[in-house]
């Protein structure tokens, strides 16, 4: 690596850089970006971030060349961190990647602790970093898009159930945390919330609540956007799943935002959840593009950077 680069913590005042190193690293892989300044502020602002504490920089003569996103999951019964690196284009097979990792791998001593990343099977430079480090792929991330929604069977419960946006999401804080944490325990992408976090993940999404007798069933988290919109989150409480209720929320939202052609829904869900897959295509959803999640211990990654770099 240059002596002239170093790595240091990232500070407040690096957010437009952040957002200029992303639009040229956008430029080279589409996958990457571009990432706007409030979308930069928004990302640290969700709790695992905690506010880009554990992230890395590398700079040059002032200039912001290199990212390390890391932060700390609590997945329950054990936690993960979890990684991304981004280098200038102009700058890349200068090391600055592997200086950057060094840096996140001495925040933590366990050994054992999963270091996860998710790259694109498109982006050469990341699926040659995760080759390079012998991560194993864990499971895929299926970019899927509706522009027809399709009204699913009306099942009995789920037309008992009330369906209608919060407008105060204080107020549901802790029951959508409830259910995400007992619908997504067993993802490889878990983060356990509880009710005070999950109300700051909510101040920036749309919230949708299928209540059945007073309970709140189910939630679906959107955020709207000018020409388009993204589906964050879905699920059902697993002690009600299996009756339809998932699909009718999806599919009141989407009709409320009249989802369409000129207006699609954008969102993610795993490989593997084949339940989620096939329902999300009952309801018009089609598989667009895919992104890769890859895990490796921080053992196993000390070891194949000692290996592979001297």
């Amino acid at each position: 690596m240059d002596d002239g680069i170093t790595i240091r913590p990232l500070q407040e005042a690096d957010a437009e850089a952040v957002v200029a190193l992303y639009a040229r690293a956008g430029a080279v892989e589409p996958r990457l970006g571009p990432v706007t300044l409030p979308q930069w502020n928004q990302f640290l602002k969700l709790p695992q971030n905690r506010g880009g504490r554990d992230f890395r920089v590398a700079e040059r003569n002032g200039r912001i060349i290199g990212l390390a996103e890391s932060s700390l999951r609590d997945q329950g019964a054990h936690h993960s961190r979890f990684l991304k690196i981004v280098v200038a284009p102009e700058v890349r097979r200068r090391r600055i990647g592997l200086a950057l990792l060094d840096d996140v791998l001495v925040i933590d001593t366990d050994a054992d602790l999963a270091v996860q990343t998710k790259v694109s099977p498109d982006w050469p430079a990341g699926m040659a970093f995760v080759t390079a480090f012998r991560f194993v792929h864990i499971e895929s991330e299926i970019g899927m898009k509706c522009v027809e929604p399709l009204q699913p069977a009306r099942t009995l419960a789920a037309a008992r159930a009330t369906i209608e946006r919060v407008s105060d999401v204080t107020t549901c804080a802790a029951e959508v945390a409830r259910i995400h944490n007992a619908a997504f325990a067993s993802d490889a992408a878990f983060r356990l919330y509880s009710p005070e976090e999950m109300a700051q993940v909510l101040t920036d999404s749309e919230v949708w609540i299928a209540s059945e007798e007073g309970q709140a069933s189910g939630f679906c988290l959107t955020e709207p956007e000018q020409n388009s919109m993204w589906i964050e989150s879905a699920a059902v409480d697993p002690e009600r799943q299996g009756r339809g209720l998932g699909q009718v929320l999806i599919y009141h939202v989407l009709t409320a935002h009249d989802v369409s052609v000129e207006h699609p829904c954008w969102l993610n869900v795993s490989s593997r959840n084949p339940a989620a897959l096939k329902i999300y295509r009952r309801l018009g959803f089609r598989p667009q593009h895919e992104t890769c999640r890859f895990s490796a211990t921080r053992g196993e990654l000390i070891a194949s950077r000692n290996r592979r770099f001297h």
